[in-house]
């Protein structure tokens, strides 16, 4: 009996604690208030009770969001305090519980964004997980019931988490594992970018699985007609499988049915531009020939949208290019004989005369993309930089040197 009732009069003594941190909390003394919650919290009798747990959480949480705690991170402690509560009483302070675990949500979620954004992939991952548990507790029932606004933003804070763990698995090399989660993450209609998808074909192609990212990249071509990269990683496919003139044959096939689609005609005049001009290995026989069939396409695609400075951009470098491969001819002669001089400047004429025929392009997609840098896209600001860095070293060619100082200036913003 003794035994017995010194147990209850320790028992008691510990929840003497847990309403001595709630009274302390009320009245704004945090230092009081953890002191007893971390003393009821000591006690074999009453660390697991519902109350002393929901008291945690509120003292820990209301250290949060104090400057003399915070860098401490105390939300963390007060969520796993709210987890071990669901355990035990799951609808204890049902409302007040939740608002605590969404306040949790929102310290993982910022800290695992910013872990993100600092390249700490690995804690950036734990704290998102978190995010995501939060979320799925009762399987997402328990937030049916949250107003459809705070439910929103709620849904978009776990889609985004999911994406920065499936992005931090992807970019810490550990494809087979960032494949099943990037998957997920592209199926989310908030979450469906065209970035994800494209680290999704990547992650495929570095397992070597050429079919299931040749799928991924037809699905994204759907979605996204515009993107320079999807594009790009579906004419990749089509060269490194052998497969370009099957490409070629399917876009010529689609143009004679929608012959003012834009999009398609410059897919085929970058095919055709690839074949010319590859980026390894030697020219083929009939490259003069493909790259008329390059200029027929882009200039019946810039009658489509005159506008478009991407078409613009890759039609001069269709012209640029072949003027750099005269200037390497050039720079490789170094005999000082006539026939020397006279070949020097056979090739220099040739390139003079490329780089003329780029110059228009060029400053096309400057006029452009002009006056609107703080609104481009991150693919369309490379473009942009990529077109200054061409005008400036056409002018030279064209010793318009005040204009080549211009585009250099304006290269030095662009950094």
């Amino acid at each position: 009996m003794i035994a017995a009732l010194g147990l209850t009069f320790h028992g008691i003594a510990q929840e003497k604690f847990t309403v001595s941190a709630k009274e302390a909390l009320n009245k704004g003394n945090l230092d009081e208030a953890k002191e007893n919650i971390d003393k009821a919290q000591a006690g074999p009798d009453t660390k697991d009770k519902p109350k002393t747990l929901f008291v945690k959480a509120r003292v820990y949480m209301g250290m949060q969001q104090s400057g003399k705690y915070n860098t401490l991170y105390p939300y963390k402690e007060a969520t796993q305090s709210l987890f071990k509560l669901l355990e035990v009483k799951p609808d204890y302070e049902k409302s007040d519980v939740d608002m605590l675990l969404l306040y949790g949500a929102i310290n993982y979620y910022n800290d695992g964004s910013t872990a993100y954004n600092n390249k700490d992939m690995n804690n950036a991952i734990d704290l998102m997980k978190t995010v995501v548990k939060i979320h799925e507790i009762d399987g997402g029932k328990r937030w049916d019931k949250l107003p459809s606004a705070s439910a929103k933003l709620f849904d978009t804070a776990y889609a985004r988490a999911n994406q920065t763990i499936a992005l931090s698995v992807y970019y810490s090399s550990k494809y087979d594992e960032a494949i099943p989660l990037l998957i997920v993450v592209k199926n989310n209609p908030i979450t469906k970018t065209s970035s994800v998808y494209e680290c999704l074909i990547q992650a495929y192609n570095m397992q070597k699985n050429t079919a299931e990212a040749f799928k991924v990249i037809e699905e994204a071509r759907i979605l996204f007609p515009d993107d320079a990269n999807i594009r790009n990683s579906e004419l990749n496919y089509y060269i490194t499988t052998g497969k370009i003139d099957d490409l070629i044959k399917k876009l010529e096939e689609t143009i004679s049915k929608e012959p003012n689609n834009e999009v398609l005609l410059f897919d085929l005049a970058t095919a055709y531009q690839e074949m010319a001009t590859p980026k390894t290995g030697p020219k083929p026989s009939n490259s003069a020939e493909l790259v008329l069939k390059a200029e027929d396409a882009y200039l019946r695609a810039l009658k489509v949208k005159p506008d478009d400075a991407l078409v613009n951009y890759n039609f001069g470098s269709l012209y640029f290019n072949q003027a750099a491969d005269y200037n390497d001819k050039m720079n490789a002669i170094t005999g000082t004989s006539t026939a020397d001089q006279t070949n020097y400047d056979a090739l220099k004429g040739k390139r003079d005369a490329l780089f003329g025929k780029s110059m228009p392009y060029f400053e096309k997609a400057y006029t452009v993309y002009s006056g609107r840098e703080k609104d481009l896209s991150g693919d369309e600001k490379n473009t942009y930089k990529s077109t200054v860095l061409a005008l400036k070293e056409v002018y030279a060619r064209q010793s318009k040197m005040d204009k080549s100082k211009e585009m250099l200036e304006k290269l030095k913003t662009l950094n």
